[in-house]
This record gives C-alpha cells, structure tokens and sequence, in this order.
C-alpha cells in the first residue's frame, strides 16, 4: 500500500511527501486528490483535523460542551495535569480554530459535523480513527500531528528548556529533523532525505506525516493512531504511557458528557467498506 504524507494549507495548496517533496498549488489540489482516489491501495496521512463531534452529533444529536469546539484528544495534549501538555512552539488548538480544517471540508469533505453531510461511504477516501483498523486494501486517510509526533519523538533528545519553536526558527528546525533522522524510527522509512540539510516547516511536516504511516502499516510498535471517533485521533509516537494517559482522561473528562465510545478498550463500531458493514 503507497503512503502519502500531506501537509494541507488553504491559501497556499498541499506539501506532499511520498518519498520525494511535491508542491501542489491551491488550484490544483483537487485534481491531485481525485488522482490519488483512483488509486487501488493508498494511505494518505493529512495534517488537519479529520474528526470533529461526537459520532451522535454527527448522526443528529444536540451537541454539548465542547463538542463544536475543541476534542477531547487536542484537550488531552493541552493540560499540564495529563503529563502530556505541548510546549510553547507545538500548537495543539481546538479543531474549529485550525484554518486548515476548511481545506480539508473543500477537498475531502472531512470532519464530518451533522447529519446533513455526505454519508461516509460516499467521500473519496474511507476515514481510519481505530488503531485496529489498520487498512490492508482500499483509498484511506487517516490524521496525524507532525508537530505533535516530533515533540513526542525528541522531547527526552534535547536539553531542558530547548525551544520548539520550529516553524519560525531554521536552527530548531534543522536539529529537530537531525535528530528525527538518526535517533528516531522515522530515519528507518524516510530513506531518501539523509542528506540532513534544512526542509521547511511544510516539508518536515509532511515527511513526517508520510513516516508515520508508513511505520504504522508495517505494524511498527512505535506508532498508535492515538484516540477514536469520540475522542479525536492521530498518528503519534506511542511513547511510554500515553495511551494509558489519555484513556484515563477521557474517561474522567467526558463522562459527565455520555460520549459513545469514548474509552479507547471499548468494541468499535462497524466501519464502512464500499456499502457493506465490517466490524
């Protein structure tokens, strides 16, 4: 199955990394996806948010709470008391205030967000938000957090108080991607960029995006699809404990809420499959 790493932004078009770096401008980003939707076996990885409310708001239940603002996965990586709160330089903002999420409606027709939508099965590419739910066949998507996976990947790496402010400082950014390529499982997959010389933000970003699902589909033990259809899901680094954090703060965050599913041991619902139900 070909993996796709896509770093998408709504004024200036798709940073793609498929083992090679491609831009591709805003007005030819459609034309690109629909290429890619005629593909047999694709993974793509997008980094911008792919699930929005709750499954029942989704299906036509009022929503409550946060659910039109901000996912219990993005609080998770937002407070200090979950021992996995981002520094200043990794920016884990409620989904309704990503501005790339409008990109993603335009051209994916993702998140999904009310019951007026398209039905699932009818989108280009069938959504994965399950860590057991690895593809094998088909045109699938599923989200990642290059920001959030480099910040996991080379937190213990660096010293106390080192800034993460890689978007806007080159420094950072090539030490960052220095030790991503040697210290880290992504050097393993990202095979044709060992040169170490300096990507941009949108570069690192979709190279890592592209790593990351490239390592989940072999079935690596270093990658989890982090979270659910309730609780909002990434590819992250499954580093020591944050599948156990983040399980304990769902259920103690939303259990006032009644969310469906929210607990990450729960069974997880059917998945579409061009009309038909799998579990």
């Amino acid at each position: 199955m070909d993996v796709i790493g896509i770093d998408p932004a709504p004024k200036r078009g798709l940073q793609v990394f498929d083992g090679e770096d491609h831009g591709i401008p805003l007005q030819d980003a459609q034309a690109y996806l629909e290429m890619l939707a005629g593909a047999v076996d694709i993974l793509v990885t997008w980094d911008a948010p792919l699930l929005g409310p709750r499954t029942c708001v989704v299906a036509g239940e009022s929503p409550e709470g946060s659910d039109l603002t901000q996912r219990p996965i993005e609080s998770f990586f937002s407070r200090a008391a979950t021992g996995f709160a981002t520094p200043p330089g990794i920016s884990v903002q409620g989904y309704a205030g990503c501005q790339h999420w409008t990109i993603s409606r335009c051209l994916l027709g993702l998140p999904r967000v009310g019951p007026f939508d398209m039905p699932a099965e009818a989108l280009p590419f069938r959504l994965i938000a399950r860590d057991d739910c690895r593809p094998v066949v088909g045109r699938n998507i599923v989200e990642v957090h290059p920001a959030v996976a480099t910040w996991l990947w080379c937190r213990k790496l660096r010293p106390k108080g080192s800034s993460w402010y890689y978007k806007s400082e080159d420094e950072t950014r090539l030490e960052l991607w220095q030790l991503l390529m040697a210290r880290t499982p992504l050097g393993e997959v990202v095979t044709t960029w060992h040169d170490h010389s300096l990507p941009t933000d949108d570069e690192l970003d979709a190279r890592v995006a592209y790593g990351l699902g490239r390592l989940w589909l072999a079935g690596s033990d270093e990658v989890v699809l982090l979270g659910d259809e309730d609780c909002g899901a990434f590819l992250v680094p499954k580093v020591d404990g944050v599948v156990e954090a983040l399980d304990a703060f769902v259920g103690k965050e939303c259990r006032g809420l009644g969310r469906h599913g929210a607990g990450l041991g729960t069974t997880p619902p059917p998945i579409h499959v061009a009309g038909k139900a799998r579990q």
